[in-house]
């Protein structure tokens, strides 16, 4: 039974909550396995339109238990190397997801809990949160493919001062920083973010998840590809029902009702 980690459903929405308040919902091992499986849940519910991902209690997540921390210590190079691969792919389980992932940053989001952040496709900050990508005072460089992550977000730039400094910014700096989408008021945070995942997923799944996928791999691509593979998945999309209606809906001056 899980317990490092919750998981519900409200309405469409999935709400993944790492659940270690009394430790600042610290990463350990057995919450990277629970975790994992939760991640796994969500993607074969079809009916699950977009995920909230957010923190038990006053923080977001701390980082990596310190505990965990000094255990690593005394393994072997080569045996510690293969405990970290594990460990970050079961985090990044959350970048194979097809449906938007928003995080709800309630609070102190440090180290790898940042990270958490960025492998998210949409930032809400409370206005009481703090960030900060913080493996330098600890002497390592970023794991959790940090700089990929960061980099996509704010540039490489950017990303470089973040890491490399290991300062600990405000919510009204990562908004500066472009790190966050926005910074909500702490008491309205958890109804703004389910207000957009709300809004997010009562859109046509099919574009949305063609949108989420197009814009991470246009960096990659020529425009004339990105164009060819719009007009690819757009003309998938005139095969359902969402189009006739999106233009009745206009024709008809009124909301649309898709087809979920």
């Amino acid at each position: 039974m899980a317990h490092t980690v919750r998981l519900t459903y409200d309405d469409g929405i999935a709400v993944l909550t790492l659940n270690r308040p009394a430790h600042r919902n610290a990463l350990t091992e057995t919450l990277a396995e629970e975790f994992q499986d939760a991640v796994s849940e969500v993607k074969e519910q079809s009916d699950a339109g977009c995920l909230i991902l957010t923190g038990a209690g006053n923080a977001f997540c701390a980082g990596a238990d310190l505990n965990m921390l000094s255990d690593w210590m005394n393994q072997d190079t080569k045996t510690l190397e293969q405990t970290l691969n594990r460990f970050y792919d079961a985090y990044l389980t959350l970048t194979h997801l097809k449906i938007p992932v928003i995080a709800g940053i309630n609070g102190p989001a440090i180290g790898a809990g940042a990270t958490l952040t960025m492998a998210c496709d949409i930032r809400l900050a409370g206005s009481g949160a703090k960030m900060g990508f913080t493996f330098i005072r600890l002497g390592l460089n970023p794991g959790m493919a940090s700089e990929a992550l960061l980099s996509r977000v704010v540039g490489p730039a950017r990303a470089m001062e973040l890491l490399m400094s290991g300062m600990v910014f405000s919510a009204e700096q990562a908004l500066a920083f472009g790190v966050v989408n926005r910074v909500i008021p702490q008491d309205q945070l958890t109804a703004h973010t389910f207000a957009l995942a709300k809004q997010i997923a009562a859109m046509p799944s099919q574009p949305i998840r063609v949108i989420k996928h197009l814009t991470y791999q246009a960096p990659s691509l020529t425009l004339k590809e990105l164009a060819r593979a719009q007009a690819h998945e757009q003309s998938l999309c005139y095969e359902g029902p969402d189009v006739a209606e999106g233009i009745r809906a206009v024709q008809e001056r009124r909301d649309p009702r898709f087809h979920l």
